[in-house]
């Protein structure tokens, strides 16, 4: 009898240091789960903010020193000529864009980074990026009407409606009027000139326009001279580009600040694999 309450006084002991012991094994295990996520979690968002800085801050900075300072600046033309796939129609004019382009952008971790992570900056990027816009639709409009002014004045068919290899009359009044417009932003560019045969307009080797006789083509360079020699537009247009040149640098401090950041803010859904 006395050994058997010896037995149970020793299982009872054993008993106690258990369950005294539990609920140190227990909080052992959460904290090693714990240490277990906390290392993913803090892996998972170094990953989602070294993705982020290399296909969304950097396209941005490239875009920002290889387009917008440049262009606003005064180093690179508001405008150029996109391509037409089909005849133009009689009276039509071609179209004259914005020419853009961001690189390797992820789109994906852009709307991310926008939406979750970094909304302040985005939206002063965003805005900024609007600003432009509506700062080179001057430029289009002002374009287009000195494409119309070329092509009235001329009174030459426009090359799209004649064979440049033929002996039929053209020009191109695009072409030209981003010649003006170039020529009053002070952008480098090789000056019009007679072709050999005194009949024709060249720009850098390349014909602009073609005539049965010389008349056409000398009113037309001489009206390119007036039109090159406007200061008006640019003038006109100078302070709204100087003050998004500043935004511009703005921006790019910015983005300078964020690629060296260690810390992503917001929330982290998007697990990139």
């Amino acid at each position: 009898m006395l050994e058997w309450l010896r037995e149970l006084g020793w299982f009872q002991r054993v008993g106690s240091a258990i369950v005294a012991i539990l609920p140190i094994l227990a909080a052992a295990s959460l904290g090693a789960l714990l240490a277990t996520w906390l290392q993913e979690w803090r892996r998972v968002r170094r990953e989602h903010l070294a993705a982020i800085k290399a296909e969304v801050f950097r396209p941005l900075r490239k875009e920002l020193e290889g387009f917008y300072l440049p262009l606003l600046s005064g180093k690179l033309g508001p405008v150029t000529i996109a391509p037409v796939a089909a005849p133009v129609r009689e009276g039509a004019e071609r179209p004259v864009t914005l020419f853009t382009n961001a690189g390797e952008l992820d789109l994906l971790l852009y709307t991310d980074a926008k939406c979750r992570h970094y909304i302040r900056f985005f939206r002063r990027w965003e805005l900024f990026r609007s600003e432009v816009d509506a700062y080179t639709r001057q430029w289009v409009s002002y374009a287009e009407q000195v494409s119309r002014t070329i092509k009235e004045q001329s009174g030459l068919l426009l090359m799209t409606e004649a064979d440049p290899l033929s002996s039929a009359e053209w020009i191109d009044p695009d072409g030209l009027a981003l010649f003006v417009v170039n020529g009053q932003l002070g952008i480098a560019q090789r000056p019009p000139c007679l072709g050999p045969d005194g009949r024709s307009i060249e720009i850098g080797g390349v014909t602009m326009a073609h005539a049965a006789a010389e008349g056409p083509i000398e009113r037309s360079l001489k009206l390119l001279g007036v039109l090159a020699d406007k200061r008006e537009t640019p003038e006109e247009l100078r302070p709204h580009a100087e003050s998004l040149r500043h935004l511009a640098k703005y921006l790019l401090r910015e983005l300078d600040r964020l690629r060296v950041s260690s810390k992503l803010p917001g929330g982290c859904r998007l697990v990139r694999l």
